[in-house]
């Protein structure tokens, strides 16, 4: 299963929470006039938007904010220019309005476009009586006079341009109603096409269908869509000490979002699989495998990096899937983990629960011995893994994708090996197994680790999927290990360094539930 697409739902979800609190920590001293009738800022969103994040309490979400570990820590995250501006500028816009702003500012809504970067954002925000000549007096006092703002009309509207000291321009569209700012002319320019043309996410059924009224007070809420993964997504967000909380829903059954829908395929799996982890397993992903058909169709699919395919290895990769779906039993476990010498870097495993361990393995010998044997390599099919109890024999396995593609792992080599190791099977490239057996048959297991068991106590104990992401380590791994994090994370590496990300996905009654949190490693 791909970290990429798993992990790629907390990345707005994370954008906003670290950097807007930070970013505007001072700025909103709000008072509780009653103004004009709320404008509904979602009549300004495009369509397009990939993700939004709103708060309806500004005031109480910085509270919160400020309350975390990491920023009592001083360790922030600046996103975007247009964040870091706001934090300066507007500081100094709130010493000029002793009484605070208005309660419409309360309400503030940010959208996220395609491609992901720093700039692709937009901020909105409601004004109430007075906040206009407000913004305009803060406009005069506070930008640069040396290049005067320009003013272009786009379809009747005023955009207008303001220079920024560091050379870089910030695109305002404002009205009595309300204000939308960008670094990027272009966005602002969908909004004034979204508001005019009626195709705002206002009026998109499917997102305004997943707007439920909250049952219980969140310091924010984020809604986003993943192509190919799953449609709108509610996410209600919750902030306390070392923990970051995302409790979503999704409604949308769309069968051409393949991830959630090879989920809904799958049976639920129960507890976690600490105690077939070594302990020094920095990411793990373990899920349900009750129906093979759509998992491997899910795999092959998704597979970017996965070699250009001989016939004679695509009969090979057929040939092993029957037998996984012959004896293998209901879940699937893939870690990466340091070997006992950091130096020799990190090893990958995949770990399946096997029905019968006697017929299973004798139908993977008999696999093996059936291999043709002009293949040009060099290892015996059958080497031996010392341990201090016992022998264990190691299989290599004629030329296939399956490990790939089951995993995401991005390995430069087609070649695999499996063993049998505590009832369960194990496949990995080069020398894994060995080092997988040895740390396990002396007992160094994930299961003993306060972090791990940290993590796994804000977790439900059912599930279809799961992750566990140690981003300290994930990002000292070569390319071949780290591609499928998301750029978002890579780019911010010293910051998210100091967080474990535990992912989870539950199926029911036709809608699945996913639950993110992103502990703050404070040791």
């Amino acid at each position: 299963m791909k970290l990429r697409t798993i992990v790629k739902i907390a990345i707005t979800s994370s954008v906003v929470l670290l950097c807007s609190g930070f970013a505007l920590y001072s700025f909103f001293r709000l008072s509780a006039a009653e103004g004009q009738k709320d404008f509904n800022l979602y009549e300004l969103v495009p369509s397009t938007t990939l993700a939004v994040f709103v708060t309806d309490d500004v005031l109480e979400f910085v509270a919160e904010v400020d309350e975390l570990t990491c920023s009592k820590n001083q360790q922030y995250l600046y996103v975007s220019k247009l964040f870091s501006y706001l934090k300066q500028s507007l500081y100094a816009l709130s010493e000029d309005t002793p009484h605070g702003l208005s309660r419409q500012m309360n309400q503030m809504l940010i959208s996220f476009h395609e491609p992901d970067n720093e700039r692709n954002q937009v901020l909105y925000c409601r004004l109430g009586n007075g906040d206009k000549e407000l913004v305009n007096r803060f406009v005069r006092k506070y930008i640069s006079s040396l290049y005067p703002p320009k003013t272009f009309i786009y379809k009747g509207e005023e955009i207008i341009i303001y220079p920024m000291a560091d050379g870089d321009f910030l695109a305002c569209y404002l009205t009595s109603d309300f204000m939308a700012l960008s670094f990027q002319k272009k966005l602002i320019e969908n909004v004034i096409d979204a508001y005019k043309s009626g195709k705002s996410l206002a009026d998109d059924s499917t997102f305004t269908g997943i707007r439920a009224p909250k049952k219980s007070a969140a310091a924010a809420t984020i809604y986003t869509r993943m192509q190919g993964m799953m449609g709108w997504t509610e996410f209600d967000m919750k902030m306390k000490d070392d923990f970051i909380y995302f409790s979503g829903i999704t409604h949308d059954a769309d069968t051409c979002f393949a991830f959630i829908n090879q989920l809904r395929q799958q049976q639920s799996v129960k507890g976690f699989p600490g105690e077939v982890l070594p302990s020094t397993a920095f990411y793990f992903s373990r899920q349900g495998i009750t129906d093979w058909v759509s998992l491997l169709s899910y795999g092959n699919a998704q597979g970017q990096s996965v070699p250009a395919r001989t016939s004679e290895v695509q009969n090979r990769d057929k040939e092993f899937s029957r037998y996984l779906m012959e004896n293998a039993g209901q879940d699937l476990v893939a870690c990466l983990f340091q070997r006992e010498d950091t130096l020799q870097g990190a090893a990958a495993v995949l770990s399946l629960s096997v029905a019968d361990v006697t017929e299973a393995e004798r139908m993977l010998r008999a696999l093996v011995n059936a291999a043709s044997a002009d293949e040009g390599r060099r290892n015996p099919r059958i080497t031996f893994c010392y341990t201090v109890n016992k022998a264990y024999p190691i299989y290599r396995l004629p030329q296939t994708t399956l490990f790939e593609q089951l995993t995401s792992f991005a390995e430069p080599t087609l070649d695999v090996y499996a063993a049998f190791y505590g009832g369960r099977l194990l496949l990995a490239p080069a020398d894994a197994l060995a080092h997988y057996i040895r740390q396990l048959d002396k007992g160094e297991v994930l299961n003993g680790a306060m972090a791990y068991q940290t993590g796994m106590d804000h977790l439900s104990d059912s599930y279809h999927f799961m992750l566990m992401a140690d981003f300290d380590h994930i990002f000292q791994q070569s390319e071949n290990h780290v591609r499928f994090v998301p750029d978002f994370f890579l780019r911010n590496a010293d910051f998210f360094r100091h967080f474990t990300l535990f992912v989870q996905f539950a199926c029911a009654d036709g809608m699945v539930y996913p639950n993110i949190v992103l502990k703050y490693k404070s040791e």
